[in-house]
């Protein structure tokens, strides 16, 4: 830090002066030039036979050749440091890992450590050797006093200069020697500085910075005091005010330190002052103000810092903006590559992440120790998805929740809830069965009992009919784990059932096993190219499944247009779910209302163009429609009530505790039917506060079941109530008894087990259930995500990319899991 001489200095005298000794000592002031070694030769040549004519002040400038010993050495000391600052930027590169140069702990689970930020080093003081204005007025007044006959005075003033350019030259010496981290020597040094009792502070700052190097924090201490005493020395200086507020960020009294920031009372150490005030609100987690002083004084070093400030706020386009300007100036570090990593990973751009990590294993020549020295710098932990599970960001961000493929509500769910069922081959009705009656949908168990009827009156009646017509009682008891089991038989009865293929579909898309779905969707598709809705619901659970259905997609458009319908308003619908598949924006779907008897997924086609235009009424009209066919259907209800308040804030929705805990609502159908209900009657009840309720039930229903597939489904609804709960241990037990003792191993147990352990710090437990998962669920994009989240916060930076590289969205959200940055396990504090 710079500094000028203090202002403590002898009176003005009052008698006009000698011009002869003014030009003698004049001469003399070339001794604190910049550059004085020849002008103090060529001075005491000129002016030795003069001075032995004048007894008097020979004797006076005898009594301050000492003294002049000390300024030769700050001449040298001057020539060392005149091109410091190339110098400076060397040793600075040269020291980049000292455990100054990383910021103090910032807030536990805070995302990331901002670096390059300043440190005694970084800001070493730096007196000036010389201030010639100040010397000459310095002689000056020494002259006058001399004229005056008052000598003692002259020779205090040539005493006092001494004194200060030996603190000059000591100070100085002490700076050098920090930067050759001869800590030992500096000390030293800032010692025989303090001792001149001369810029005081400024030399005990850099004392206290070397004593913390040794490791003395006793020395730490007592320099630090040293600062504060002394301080009014700089008073009427302008650089009171950094050594200031150094003396208090160093002192950890760091709210004050950040107002003599940011008040300061000169220009001086402008950078410094606005790197340290970066530092200080972060320290007290304010990132925007962080970025407010670092950025207009930021290099290129501190594209880095500037980087993870703006990862912290959330803006992670502007943060991966400075990190890819860093890494093309220092493209080995590899620090930076992993925080372009996470970012990535924050914003769910998987090849990009996997990208960042392929770059980074190369770097370090995928060396396990450096692997695990990096995991250490930006460590992840993996937690549940706070959007799905954190109570005040459910209320916050309903609306903006993101259900894939939907925005506020899950669209595409609930197309699959609300789709009909095939009773019979499209090309081959069965000639008892009444023209066009070729779906049966979920409106009621009338309508199940008439579908059944006409079949089993069909002619050539078989086996594979047999287990249809079992599939059908058990879907109008909503049982739809019995009803898989019924369809699964019918198709190895006949293996070419298109029918058995969509309903097999269908029953796993209500279970959301999409990569099932997709399949069995496809094949009844392939199989009967005019069942074009099998064909459609391929399309959305193959979306569902991160699989790629474009060109299927292109393929059932181009069919679509070769085909005759009989039935306008089955043509009208079916162009109409193509045109949503193809991202038309708006349909009026004014079809509908032609509809001799309008089937419930009209409706939800209607309420999937009404979310994309956000048109509430429309959705309202919707559920109103739906209300009336399904008057004690829980999740009809609810969404109902929600539509009400569209938009609005989420806990004003009354109406749906009064359905939750209303005794008309069917509970068969909750528990057992399409795992969307189940879902939303647990998530909605941890919304308004009724999980403890939920969770009674669940266990009244329970403890009387005798069916195991009864059982199943309430056992996983109330596993998953016990997550929202935190009850985490209960989770992990249901599930893993699920897992292991009843072989219930899809998806989602083995998701939820996984999220119970992690939140239980069982990273290990939660590892091996996703590595089964990954075993029978290769492609599925949650269980490798949250496996790669495991296996580098690890450091096993390898095994994580394999995981993510199975990951090929830009886009993707997992619904279960997410992590945090924790704090660094090889960060240093400093002061």
């Amino acid at each position: 830090m710079d500094q000028t001489p203090p202002e403590q200095t002898p009176p003005e005298p009052t008698s006009p002066t000698k011009p002869g000794l003014v030009a003698r000592l004049q001469n003399l002031k070339g001794l604190f030039s910049s550059n004085p070694v020849p002008r103090l030769k060529e001075a005491l040549l000129e002016n030795w036979t003069n001075l032995k004519s004048r007894p008097r002040l020979y004797i006076s400038v005898l009594g301050g050749i000492g003294f002049l010993f000390l300024l030769i050495m700050a001449l040298v000391a001057f020539s060392v440091i005149h091109h410091r600052n190339e110098r400076a930027e060397k040793m600075e590169e040269a020291s980049k890992s000292a455990p100054l140069e990383r910021l103090t702990k910032i807030e536990q689970n805070e995302d990331f450590v901002l670096e390059n930020l300043p440190t005694p080093k970084a800001s070493a003081s730096r007196i000036p050797l010389s201030n010639e204005e100040k010397i000459n007025e310095l002689i000056k007044k020494a002259d006058l006093l001399y004229n005056q006959g008052q000598v003692e005075e002259s020779l205090q003033i040539f005493h006092y200069i001494a004194q200060m350019s030996s603190s000059i030259a000591n100070h100085n010496l002490g700076v050098i020697q920090m930067r050759q981290q001869n800590y030992t020597e500096a000390l030293r040094s800032f010692d025989r500085a303090i001792a001149a009792k001369k810029n005081t502070s400024v030399s005990s700052i850099d004392a206290m910075v070397a004593a913390f190097y040794l490791n003395n924090m006793d020395l730490y201490t007592r320099y630090l005091k040293l600062t504060m005493q002394n301080l009014h020395q700089l008073e009427k200086q302008p650089i009171y005010s950094y050594v200031y507020a150094l003396g208090l960020y160093y002192g950890g009294h760091y709210f004050e330190a950040l107002s003599a920031l940011t008040n300061p009372n000169s220009d001086l150490f402008r950078d410094a002052r606005e790197r340290l005030s970066a530092k200080m609100f972060l320290l007290f987690g304010d990132a925007d103000r962080a970025i407010y002083h670092l950025e207009p004084i930021a290099n290129a070093k501190d594209f880095k810092s500037l980087g993870l400030l703006y990862a912290r706020t959330g803006n992670y386009s502007q943060a991966l903006e400075y990190l890819h300007r860093y890494n093309s100036n220092y493209p080995q570090d590899m620090e930076a590559l992993l925080a372009m990593q996470i970012i990535a990973l924050k914003i769910g751009d998987l090849p990009v992440a996997s990208s960042m990590l392929d770059l980074l294993l190369h770097g370090i020549k995928k060396d396990r120790q450096k692997e695990k020295i990096l995991s250490d710098t930006y460590p992840i932990e993996p937690i549940l998805n706070p959007h799905f599970f954190d109570i005040n960001m459910i209320r916050r961000d309903f609306w903006q929740t993101n259900f894939r493929g939907s925005i506020g509500l899950p669209v595409v769910h609930i197309l699959f809830y609300y789709a009909p069922f095939k009773l019979v081959e499209s090309k081959k009705a069965l000639g008892s069965i009444q023209e066009g009656v070729f779906f049966v949908d979920t409106t009621g168990k009338q309508d199940f009992d008439k579908a059944i009827t006409l079949l089993q009156k069909g002619k050539n009646i078989g086996i594979a009919d047999q287990h249809t017509i079992n599939g059908l009682r058990n879907l109008s008891k909503w049982h739809l784990r019995a009803a898989l089991h019924d369809f699964k038989q019918a198709l190895e009865a006949n293996p070419n059932s298109a029918t058995s293929h969509y309903n097999i579909g269908l029953i796993y898309a209500q279970l959301e096993d999409y990569h099932n779905a997709s399949f069995h969707f496809k094949k009844a598709y392939y199989l009967d190219n005019a069942n074009v809705l099998g064909g459609i619901f391929a399309v959305l659970a193959a979306k569902l499944a991160y699989e790629d259905p474009a060109v299927f997609l292109q393929q059932l458009t181009k069919d679509f247009q070769t085909l005759n319908f009989h039935d306008s308003i089955q043509h009208d619908f079916l162009s109409s779910f193509i045109g949503y598949l193809n991202g038309v924006n708006n349909d009026d779907l004014s079809w509908i209302s032609k509809a001799h008897k309008p089937m419930p997924i009209y409706y939800a086609l209607n309420i999937a163009y009404a979310n994309k235009a956000q048109d509430k009424q429309r959705l309202v009209d919707s559920f109103v429609a739906l209300k009336k066919m399904y008057p004690n259907n829980m999740l009809t209800n609810i969404f109902y009530e929600m539509m009400l308040k569209y938009r609005a804030d989420i806990k004003q929705m009354l109406g749906v505790y009064a359905f939750l805990t209303s005794k008309k609502v069917n509970l068969e159908e909750l528990f057992h039917g399409p795992l969307l209900a189940r879902k939303m009657f647990i998530y909605m009840g941890f919304i308004t506060g009724l999980l403890s309720y939920e969770e009674d039930l669940l266990t009244a229903r329970l403890s009387v079941s005798q069916d195991q597939n009864l059982s199943i489904d309430l056992m996983r609804m109330l596993a998953l109530t016990s997550i929202f709960q935190k009850k985490y241990q209960k989770a992990a037990s249901i599930l893993n008894y699920l897992i292991d003792s009843l072989d219930e191993k899809s998806v989602e147990p083995l998701a939820l087990a996984s999220l119970a352990n992690m939140a239980l710090g069982r990273f290990g437990d939660a590892a091996l259930y996703l590595e089964l998962a990954k075993t029978k669920y290769p492609g599925n994009y949650d269980v490798r995500y949250g496996l790669g989240l495991l296996y580098q916060r690890a450091g096993n930076l390898e095994a994580s990319l394999n995981s993510f590289r199975g990951i090929k969205s830009p886009n993707f959200h997992s619904l279960y899991f997410d992590f945090q940055i924790k704090a660094p396990t090889n960060q240093e504090d400093f002061p």
